[in-house]
């Protein structure tokens, strides 16, 4: 059971306008280590509005001084360590990984990723909604500051890792299986979302609807 959870906040209505990243090291079940960093959004769309701001409460003051995307990217790239990535509500947060790079003029990595919202669903299949704080609260894991990239990402590594135990699986590999689930995969010339069942066909990057940030 090793992977990376990974949460993104953006500064505006483009999905590509990182302006904070979480990561949450998972090695041997256990986690290992969360970091989180906020930068200054690639491109022209470094400016925080307000209704993004209400959501994650960055400002653009608080941006200030901080690495430009493209200057923290190899450092983010580097904390991937090569393993799966797990996000909450993955269509969003890998769309931003995408269209981030994109913007900045980098080159796509080749992701194999889990959405631990598709899995949420099938795992406590009687809640009413599968908000990652709901989630939370179901699985009893602690959700100190919602919209915070790092804890945000943390949140999602445990919710996974209690999915985990309470079906038995070692792996994540298992997880997914488990639940029916197909992983993700992302790449410079195609995305297969992660769903249920069998993947849907693959969609090409450049036809993809914008997500919202919710």
């Amino acid at each position: 059971m090793e992977f990376v959870a990974i949460d993104w906040e953006t500064a505006n209505g483009f999905r590509g306008s990182a302006c904070e990243v979480g990561l949450t090291l998972v090695r041997n079940g256990r986690v290992v280590q969360t970091w989180s960093q906020r930068m200054q959004p690639p491109g022209e769309y470094g400016t925080v509005l307000p209704r993004n701001r209400e959501v994650h409460g960055i400002t653009q003051e608080d941006l200030a001084g901080e690495p430009p995307f493209a200057t923290l990217w190899p450092q983010i790239l580097e904390r991937l360590e090569g393993l799966p990535l797990v996000a909450h509500n993955a269509q969003f947060d890998l769309g931003v990984l995408r269209d981030a790079v994109t913007e900045a003029g980098l080159p796509v990595p080749t992701v194999r990723y889990a959405c631990s919202l598709v899995m949420a669903r099938r795992h406590w299949d009687q809640l009413p909604a599968h908000k990652l704080d709901m989630v939370c609260k179901a699985a009893d894991v602690p959700l100190d500051r919602h919209h915070a990239a790092g804890y945000d990402a943390q949140a999602c590594a445990m919710i996974t890792l209690r999915m985990a135990q309470d079906r038995g699986a070692r792996t994540l590999d298992a997880l997914l299986e488990d639940l029916d689930v197909a992983w993700g995969h992302l790449d410079a010339s195609t995305w297969t979302p992660c769903v249920v069942g069998r993947p849907r066909t693959v969609i090409e990057p450049q036809e993809e609807a914008t997500a919202t940030l919710w």
